[in-house]
């Protein structure tokens, strides 16, 4: 198969996703959910600046706005254009994982580059494999990452090495690729969605000195059911884990650690018996 710039209908997206690790979905987010998000964000960063992190290699962020609005922000967890699809790539056996904004101004644009790297759960390989040779999708954590404004050429930039799951360095990678190893930052308008394979390489490009326009991005992150939590910090909140509707419940049901300390300790319902409450100090 052909790599592409931008896939639109479900078959071109999940073909190139199964071919390459990754697939682009330009128009994900509609005009009206980008003013939304973006509005919330500046509001965000102005009215509690605290709750954002410190510069990481030029970006803010903040990971906890699912827990301050369950369910303004559940939509764009289980976004209606993207979820079905982040369902076919983990077998549907997809749960919340992750969800953060990051903002990079302009005047950090040049200085926002990352190393290659990819994502592992947090408990390493116990409970799971790293990619899974049984799914056709290779996938057992999927994230989506949304472009809040425009990437122009001189903005910093997501970036993939295609096909490059299986390898335990990027060296490794280039070696075993050989001619179809490739590095492609993947730019586009306010709304493209990056649905992507997280064990696959992949960095952010650093912007050009003369960028003017920064970047800003809304990341999504997903287990699976028969893979072990991603990260041991993520919060849902009570009105979400503990909902009456049963399939909201089960996505967010894979409860880590620090997930059971913070619904005993602020959940106003009993946690579950089913979740390890004594174990967890």
């Amino acid at each position: 198969m052909k790599r592409t710039e931008t896939q639109t209908t479900r078959e071109e997206i999940l073909a190139h996703y199964q071919a390459f690790g990754y697939a682009v979905i330009p128009d994900a987010l509609s005009a009206e959910e980008l003013d939304e998000l973006n509005r919330l964000v500046d509001r965000e960063l102005a009215a509690d600046p605290g709750s954002w992190h410190k510069p990481i290699e030029g970006a803010v962020g903040n990971g906890s706005l699912l827990l301050k609005y369950p369910r303004e922000m559940d939509r764009f967890v289980r976004h209606r254009k993207l979820f079905p699809l982040i369902q076919e790539v983990l077998r549907g056996e997809a749960r919340f994982a992750q969800f953060d904004f990051r903002d990079i101004t302009v005047e950090r644009a040049s200085g926002s580059a990352m190393g290659f790297h990819r994502d592992i759960s947090w408990y390493g390989t116990v409970g799971g494999k790293i990619w899974d040779p049984e799914n056709p999708y290779k996938s057992t954590y999927a994230c989506v990452i949304y472009y809040l404004k425009d990437v122009h050429d001189c903005c910093p930039a997501f970036c993939m090495v295609p096909n490059s799951h299986e390898y335990g360095t990027l060296d490794e990678a280039k070696e075993k690729l050989g001619a179809a190893y490739e590095e492609v930052p993947i730019r586009g308008k306010a709304g493209t969605a990056i649905l992507y394979n997280i064990t696959t390489y992949h960095t952010r490009k650093g912007g050009k000195p003369e960028c003017a326009h920064g970047r800003r991005t809304m990341h999504n992150y997903h287990s699976r059911e028969s893979s072990a939590p991603l990260t041991n910090w993520a919060t849902v909140p009570e009105e979400l884990a503990l909902s009456a509707d049963k399939d909201t419940r089960l996505f967010y049901s894979q409860w880590t650690p620090n997930q059971i300390k913070y619904a005993r300790d602020h959940y106003k319902q009993p946690v579950p018996s089913y979740y390890p409450v004594k174990s967890i100090k």
